[in-house]
This record gives structure tokens, C-alpha cells and sequence, in this order.
């Protein structure tokens, strides 16, 4: 599961009370229950987000391998650029390694995938 952390999902908020929960330990004159309160929450955001894309991917593995589903992935994509989509399916000449779906050199993260 720990292989689907999104490590900028914290992003400017989670960095701003991160900061001051080690400001805070550093000055231990007043309490921030909030400030802790906030930090266990943006944790636990960032661990809820990838139990989610690992559980999307067992069950995209679970679709490929028993039923032969044919899935549509995304690859690439970003701020500059669209994301390339494929067909995968065994009927195509897609195999499972790991948590990829590879046909010759190209390789697909399961939990980017979904039903045709």
C-alpha cells in the first residue's frame, strides 16, 4: 500500500503545519491541539488516498487476471502534456507484473486503469 503515497498531496498546508508542530515542540509554552488536530488529519488524508488507489488496483488485477475485463489506462500526462490512454486486456497481449500491466515496452500502473 505504502507504494501509492502521493507525497505532494500535503502540499502548502500540510508543509505550513508541519513547520509549526516543530516550532511548537521547540517552544513549549503554549498548547496547539489544533495545530496537532490538523496534522493527524492531513496524515491521515494522504494514508485514506492510498489505501484507495491500492484497493482500485487489486480489484483492476482482480478484473484482468479472473474475467478477462478489458480496461482502458492512462499513462503520462501532467501540467504540460495529455495523458496517452491504452487498452489492455489478455486478449491483446497485456501481462501482470506486479502492479503494472506491461505489452513490450510499455508499462501501466493498475490503480490508473478503469472498465472499458
Amino acid at each position: 500500500m505504502f507504494e501509492y503515497l502521493n507525497y505532494g498531496a500535503l502540499g502548502v498546508f500540510g508543509l505550513f503545519a508541519f513547520i509549526l508542530f516543530i516550532a511548537n515542540l521547540l517552544n513549549k509554552k503554549e498548547k496547539y491541539t489544533g495545530l496537532y488536530l490538523l496534522l493527524f488529519i492531513l496524515i491521515g488524508l494522504v494514508l485514506l488516498d492510498a489505501y484507495n488507489e491500492h484497493t482500485t488496483a487489486l480489484k483492476n488485477i482482480n478484473d484482468f487476471k479472473n474475467k478477462n475485463i478489458t480496461l482502458k489506462c492512462a499513462s503520462g500526462g501532467g501540467l504540460y502534456s495529455a495523458a496517452d490512454t491504452y487498452r489492455v486486456s489478455l486478449d491483446d497481449g497485456w501481462r501482470l507484473d506486479k502492479n503494472y500491466f506491461i505489452k513490450e515496452s510499455f508499462m501501466v500502473r493498475a490503480n490508473k486503469c478503469e472498465r472499458w
